[in-house]
């Protein structure tokens, strides 16, 4: 069956420890005595997760999508690579068909549309359920630790975007494989990881509410 869906296209984007110490007093009817009290106390381990800020290596599974920009979108009705990298803390991330229709938004840490992006839908995104058959993946893409709001995961915390997080690798190998140049840019795909739509720029929450009941409304 033919899918269809309609997305709205805005301006591109050109891109921590205390202790207490407690005192005997002496009974003053004892005879004199010396007390000598020792107490041992266990160390205290705290570990600290070692955080990556762009992946060592990126594995793509498939022929990367064409570059964004015609009008037809020529990546429309093509099957997106499987991409295969982890998250900020080295879990491992993987973006292929599953049985659910996925929105990969992709985003640069110094981008202000982006910072504008993550302020709005990242409270969005953790008091709405998405529906049942949708999925939003985030790509950490373009870091640079030169610009501004650096690292990424001091800004895509647990507590400010909600959901899964894969980061790119120096070399862009995500976005090359996508297609894209500039952030922030969008990819909906089936369950089949065909895709559906691609635009570049932000979407305001509207839209974004749009396309998650439109996606509802779909069948996988």
């Amino acid at each position: 069956m033919k899918r269809s869906i309609a997305i709205v296209a805005l301006a591109v984007v050109a891109a921590a420890c205390g202790s207490t110490d407690a005192a005997t007093q002496p009974d003053d009817n004892a005879p004199l005595a010396t007390t000598t009290t020792s107490t041992t106390v266990a160390p205290t381990t705290t570990t600290i997760p070692t955080l990556s800020e762009v992946a060592d290596e990126v594995t793509i599974t498939g022929d990367s999508l064409p570059q964004f920009g015609d009008n037809p979108d020529p990546a429309v009705g093509l099957v997106a690579p499987t991409v295969s990298g982890v998250s900020f803390d080295g879990s491992p991330v993987t973006i292929e068909p599953s049985d659910k229709f996925t929105v990969v938004i992709s985003l640069a840490h110094w981008c202000p549309y982006c910072q504008e992006e993550v302020d709005e839908l990242g409270p969005y995104l953790t008091a709405t359920p998405l529906p049942d058959n949708v999925e939003v993946l985030l790509v950490s893409t373009f870091v640079d630790e030169t610009r501004p709001n650096y690292p990424p995961s001091e800004w895509l915390t647990p507590e400010a975007w909600p959901t899964t997080v894969l980061i790119d690798t120096v070399d862009s190998t995500v976005a090359n494989a996508y297609g894209f140049r500039s952030v922030p840019f969008w990819t909906i795909l089936d369950p089949n990881g065909v895709v559906l739509a691609r635009t570049a720029g932000s979407l305001p929450l509207e839209i974004v509410e749009g396309l998650f009941a439109n996606l509802a409304g779909l069948s996988p």
